[in-house]
């Protein structure tokens, strides 16, 4: 185990334990095939509203081979916890195929306020060897895929949940009434790390989608409801920060389309932005509680059950590289 220094955009310097992947498809890539780096992000969930009946989503695919590989480094986390978690790195690795293992950096602390959890990347990457799309920066797991071996010794994802909460359920069924369940939680977080984020942020009159001058791989394919990219607006503009506190930003893929009857996935773009949460998730009153999409909206309520990340979710992580 090594000792690694990680930048966060907006947060103190902090000192992580990392767990570096062993074997040919483990070992460190060239410098040459690993493109241009940039810090990663977290991205929280919140507590929600207490659910008056709960709710429960199946996991469709129990039973199915792993087809990916997950190295996680636990700190301060109860054994009941760190099952919960292990369940939804189990969960993970049978929705993603790759031949490197994904490492995570997983720490159970007190957060701020109402947050159940936070994570994200570890490192952005673009213009690596194989990357998709020139220009555009890729979450660092995707980016090990497509070289084929780990490109840095940092982790891929880092995640904290919150120790703060006296109610978190970490069984395997139905979360019950008044509790968080865990493993939704955690398996919520997770996709963050895994890509499902954007550039996206509202900083006084001005909105941006691009990250020191490049896209997400997340930001190609938002749009505005009418179909225009948001790409296409001036970056570090008020058009931008208009579009997105408008309520009216998607997501639109002919993958998502298939998936979603047609449409487009609306995001959560609230009229006062959410740093964290707006552009970053589903819409929570599209996708509610209960349905099959329901994992990657801002909140999670208290008995919401979740073992899927939902057609909706897939067919993004289709897009992000996956």
């Amino acid at each position: 185990m090594a000792s690694a220094r990680v930048f966060w955009a907006g947060l103190a310097t902090a000192t992580i334990a990392v767990t570096a992947a062993l074997g040919s498809s483990g070992a460190i890539a060239s410098p040459t095939t690993s493109g241009i780096s940039a810090p990663g992000t977290l991205v929280p969930v919140y507590a929600g509203a207490d659910l008056t009946t709960p709710t429960y989503v199946a996991d469709p695919a129990v039973g199915k081979v792993a087809t990916a590989t997950f190295s996680v480094t636990y700190h301060g986390f109860s054994a009941p916890a760190q099952a919960a978690f292990q369940r939804a790195v189990n969960y993970w690795s049978k929705q993603l195929v790759s031949s490197v293992p994904i490492t995570v950096d997983a720490t159970y602390t007190a957060l701020g306020p109402g947050i159940l959890g936070s994570a994200g990347p570890g490192t952005l990457r673009r213009d690596f060897a194989g990357a998709p799309k020139a220009g555009t920066w890729y979450v660092e797991s995707v980016a090990n895929k497509k070289v084929g071996s780990q490109i840095s010794a940092t982790p891929d994802i880092v995640a904290n949940f919150s120790s703060a909460f006296s109610n978190w359920s970490f069984a395997t069924g139905q979360a019950p009434a008044g509790t968080y369940d865990f493993q939704s939680v955690v398996t919520h977080e997770l996709g963050h790390g895994l890509g499902f984020l954007g550039a996206g942020r509202v900083s006084g009159s001005t909105g941006s989608v691009r990250l020191s001058g490049f896209p997400t791989a997340y930001d190609v394919f938002t749009e505005i409801g009418s179909g225009k990219k948001l790409l296409t607006y001036p970056d570090a503009s008020t058009q931008l920060a208009s579009v997105l506190q408008s309520n009216n930003v998607v997501l639109d893929t002919p993958a998502v389309r298939a998936a979603n009857a047609n449409k487009p996935a609306k995001l959560y773009a609230p009229s006062v932005w959410r740093q964290g949460s707006s552009y970053s998730h589903l819409d929570e009153a599209t996708f509610r509680p209960g349905t099959a999409d329901s994992l990657m909206t801002y909140a999670l309520g208290s008995g919401e059950t979740i073992r899927s990340a939902g057609p909706v979710t897939k067919a993004i992580f289709k897009a992000v590289g996956w």
